[in-house]
């Protein structure tokens, strides 16, 4: 079971969007994942026990996962680039 962790800007729409792009590749792919939203302030404290985080916007700091920008699940731009990473890091 994975375990993914979605940020954005208010933890409601644009996380909420692309929490359901992620979950439906995985799940084309049969990999089980639990995916919790936040809002991007918060993401160390809900970090912790997470295999990935993915965030709408770029962020500077260092967690104890992996992150990736989620903006390709929502433009579909370079969303096969992205879902590349995803799977690679989850892997």
């Amino acid at each position: 079971m994975k375990r993914i962790l979605v940020a954005c800007g208010t933890g409601m729409a644009t996380s909420t969007m692309i929490s359901e792009k992620i979950k439906g590749i995985l799940e084309e792919r049969g990999i089980d994942c639990v995916i919790n939203q936040c809002i991007l302030s918060e993401i160390a404290s809900n970090a912790s026990n997470v295999d990935l985080i993915v965030t709408s916007m770029r962020v500077d700091e260092e967690y104890n996962a992996p992150v990736l920008l989620g903006t390709a699940f929502l433009t579909g731009i370079n969303e096969e680039e992205a879902t590349e990473k995803l799977l690679e890091i989850l892997s």
